[in-house]
C-alpha cells in the first residue's frame, strides 16, 4: 500500500483552504480558437509585442503622475527621452536605438517560447503616419507603444475583450490586434466585444470604466482584478463593476486595491503553479487576497516589485520565464522556483523593464489551459 503523507497532501489542502472557488467548470470550450482558464495552465498560443513606439511628450498632463510607478533612475531617463520616436532614441553605450534593443529582447523571448512549443503571433505595425491619419496629429502628444500587448485586451474562457485603457500612451495600439482577433472570432464559439471607449485626448474621470489586462489574474472561475491607487494608470473600480456586469454570472471577480507605486496586479503577484505564488505583500492595500493567502508564498519587497521582479510568465506548471536586467538579477526568485521543481528560463529584458513592463506585460495569452 502506498503511504500518503501530510506533506504530499499539502498542495491540495492549501487549495481547499481558499475562501473562493477556483473551479474551472463552465468556463468554455478548450478546443475553441481562444481559451484561457488558469494563469498557470499550459500556454500554447500567445501574442508577443513589437518594438515600435514613441515616448510621450513631457507636456502631457498625465506624465509626472505616471512616473511614480518607475524607480527614480528610470523616471529620469523617461523625462530625458520624452517625445522621441524609439527608432531615433539612440543609446551611446551600445549605439543601438530603443527599437533595436526591444527587438533583440523580443527575439530572445520568442526563442524560449517556441522552444517550449508555444505558437507566437505578432501585432500589425503602427506608425506615426498611421496615428496621424486615423487618430489625428494631436494624439501623438500621448506617444504610443506596441511593446506590451497584455493590457489592451484579455481572453477569459472563449471571450475576447478589448479594454478601455486609462494609460494614454496605450490607447491606440489596440489597432494592431484587429487582424488576429478577426481571424480568431471566425470560430462561432468565440465572443469578441469591446468596452465603451473614452475620447482619445479628454481627461478621464473615475466614473468611466477603465481596465488594463495586467490587472487580471485568472484562477478558473475566480478572477482577481487589481486597482492601483495611482490616478493615471491601471484599472479602476468602475471598470471592475463593468466586467462584473458583463461576465459576473459566470465568473467571480474580486477587486484588489493596490498601492499607487504599483502599476498592475501582475507587478505584485505571479502564480507559477497550483498553490504557489510570488507576491509583494506591501503592494496590497487590504492585505493578501483570501483565496491565496494560505498558499506557499515567495515574498518580495516593494522595491523589487517596482523593478518588475514579479512580472514573469508561467508557460506551464514546470516552466517559467523570468526577466533580468542591469539592476536586478532575480537570482533569489530563480533559486526559490527551482527548489519547487520549476525550470526557470531567464531572458535579459533591460529595455522593456525601463519602459515599465516585463515578460508577462510583453505577452497576451490566446490559448492556455490546465490538463
Amino acid at each position: 500500500m502506498k503511504t500518503v503523507t501530510l506533506i504530499s497532501l499539502l498542495p491540495a489542502l492549501l487549495l481547499l483552504a481558499c475562501s473562493c472557488s477556483i473551479s474551472a467548470a463552465g468556463i468554455g470550450n478548450k478546443k475553441s480558437s481562444v481559451y484561457v482558464d488558469y494563469e498557470y495552465g499550459k500556454l500554447t498560443e500567445v501574442i508577443v509585442g513589437l518594438e515600435n513606439g514613441k515616448s510621450p511628450d513631457i507636456s502631457a498632463p498625465w506624465f509626472e503622475d505616471a512616473m511614480k510607478i518607475l524607480p527614480e533612475d528610470e523616471a529620469e531617463i523617461s523625462r530625458a527621452t520624452a517625445g522621441l520616436n524609439w527608432k531615433k532614441l539612440i543609446y551611446p553605450d551600445s549605439g543601438k536605438s530603443e527599437s533595436q534593443l526591444l527587438a533583440e529582447e523580443n527575439n530572445a523571448l520568442i526563442a524560449v517560447l517556441q522552444k517550449l512549443g508555444v505558437k507566437v503571433y505578432r501585432p500589425n505595425e503602427i506608425t506615426e503616419e498611421y496615428i496621424i491619419k486615423n487618430y489625428g496629429k494631436d494624439a501623438l502628444i500621448n506617444g504610443y507603444s506596441q511593446d506590451f500587448p497584455r493590457d489592451n485586451a484579455l481572453i477569459i474562457g472563449n471571450n475576447i475583450i478589448e479594454f478601455n485603457l486609462r494609460t494614454p500612451i496605450r490607447r491606440v495600439d489596440i489597432s494592431g490586434f484587429k487582424d488576429i482577433f478577426r481571424e480568431k472570432a471566425k470560430d462561432e464559439t468565440v465572443k469578441w466585444f469591446s468596452m465603451p471607449h473614452t475620447e482619445l485626448l479628454a481627461p478621464v474621470s473615475n466614473d468611466i470604466p477603465l481596465l488594463e489586462g495586467g490587472d487580471f489574474m485568472q484562477l478558473g472561475e475566480t478572477i482577481l482584478v487589481g486597482n492601483s491607487l495611482n490616478p493615471n494608470v491601471g484599472s479602476n473600480e468602475a471598470g471592475y463593476r463593468w466586467i462584473k456586469s458583463i461576465l459576473g454570472d459566470k465568473f467571480n471577480f474580486i477587486r484588489v486595491p493596490l498601492v499607487e507605486e504599483i502599476l498592475h496586479l501582475d507587478c505584485a503577484l505571479s502564480i507559477p503553479k497550483r498553490g504557489l505564488a510570488i507576491i509583494c505583500p506591501e503592494a496590497f492595500v487590504n492585505g493578501i487576497p483570501d483565496c491565496i493567502k494560505d498558499w506557499d508564498l515567495i515574498k518580495v519587497s516593494l522595491k523589487d516589485a517596482k523593478r518588475l521582479a514579479v512580472n514573469g510568465l508561467p508557460v506551464d506548471e514546470k516552466n517559467y520565464i523570468m526577466s533580468h536586467n542591469k539592476a536586478v538579477s532575480n537570482s533569489y526568485l530563480k533559486a526559490e522556483l527551482e527548489k519547487r521543481g520549476i525550470t526557470v528560463h531567464m531572458v535579459y529584458f533591460n529595455t522593456h523593464n525601463g519602459e515599465g513592463g516585463s515578460i508577462r506585460c510583453a505577452t497576451l495569452a490566446l490559448k492556455r489551459a490546465i490538463d
